[in-house]
């Protein structure tokens, strides 16, 4: 079993950012978050060596448009992955109901993308797919938090069981089936990365200030988070195991972002993690995980 100890604690309103996606195909990618997710376009601009930027979001509840849920970066020359690469095994969009995810279920499903499976967890109820890239996505959500359990060392009681679709659908009338529009109010509700070395990454997360919530170390995977949530990132092998780092410049998660509220937190990370750290400016800190991988900390 991993140890649980952290030396700082991450804020319990900590929130994941937008992860950021390098593709090579950038409209094949737009057509799919347009078209199928109904993503929307907020923002085009450059970033390193001129690559064009797309950030996408869902309009917001109020006027406007929300911060971005996601960003593509194209870069026409990524490089491969490898088979066993460390990288990105989903991005979650968690959506605020469990109506909103049938909304989400029958407006992918009326768009004629497949999906790759579904599942209820306990702590939550998910769809699964990926884009045409083969970004893994989920879209779920949470149920009751008073309906979560725990086990006797006080972590998330989780599990991957079969969801019922029919009892899914049963939140909408026949009328709302056929509306097509993803429901608003969605924001990424955590990352799942593959991992190379389990124990050495679940380390480097809870320097970060993470806590383990549920481990299934035994089974390759750790869970972790902040403020008492059943996961804001999840970490596997199971198909990792001993592999490739993430190169920069290979196409699929580029990096991923975790919001904290004051910037007193950027200080003590850049302290606690100063051989991960690549950049600290007034409002953030670039690390790099020990598989490579890129977390930007902003306040």
């Amino acid at each position: 079993m991993i140890n649980n100890k952290n030396k700082i604690k991450m804020p319990a309103n900590m929130k994941i950012g937008p992860p950021t996606l390098r593709v090579k195909n950038l409209q094949k990618e737009l057509s799919f978050y347009q078209n199928n997710i109904g993503l929307q376009i907020n923002r085009i601009y450059e970033t390193e060596n001129n690559l064009a930027t797309v950030d996408l979001g869902f309009k917001g509840l109020s006027e406007g448009y929300t911060e971005p849920l996601l960003i593509l970066k194209h870069d026409p020359n990524a490089k491969q992955t490898r088979r066993n690469f460390a990288g990105l095994y989903h991005f979650a969009i968690l959506v605020p109901d469990r109506k909103s995810l049938a909304f989400a279920y029958s407006s992918i499903k009326n768009s004629n993308v497949n999906f790759d499976g579904f599942a209820d967890h306990l702590v939550s109820e998910s769809l699964y797919l990926h884009d045409p890239e083969l970004n893994g996505i989920e879209i779920y959500s949470d149920k009751p938090q008073n309906k979560w359990q725990h086990d006797a060392k006080g972590y998330v009681i989780m599990d991957t069981l079969p969801l019922d679709l029919q009892s899914l659908m049963s939140e909408l009338n026949q009328d709302e089936r056929k509306n097509n529009s993803f429901p608003n109010g969605a924001k990424i509700g955590h990352m799942h990365l593959r991992v190379t070395n389990l124990e050495r990454s679940v380390r480097f997360y809870q320097k970060l200030g993470l806590d383990i919530t549920y481990d299934w170390s035994r089974m390759g995977a750790s869970f972790l988070s902040s403020g008492g949530y059943h996961h804001h990132l999840g970490l596997n092998t199971w198909h990792s195991l001993g592999g490739q780092t993430h190169l920069k410049g290979e196409i699929g998660l580029d990096s991923f972002e975790i919001r904290v509220s004051d910037c007193s937190t950027l200080e003590i990370l850049a302290h606690e993690l100063k051989e991960h750290t690549q950049n600290v400016n007034s409002n953030q800190i670039s690390l790099v995980d020990p598989d490579g991988i890129l977390l930007i900390v902003k306040s």
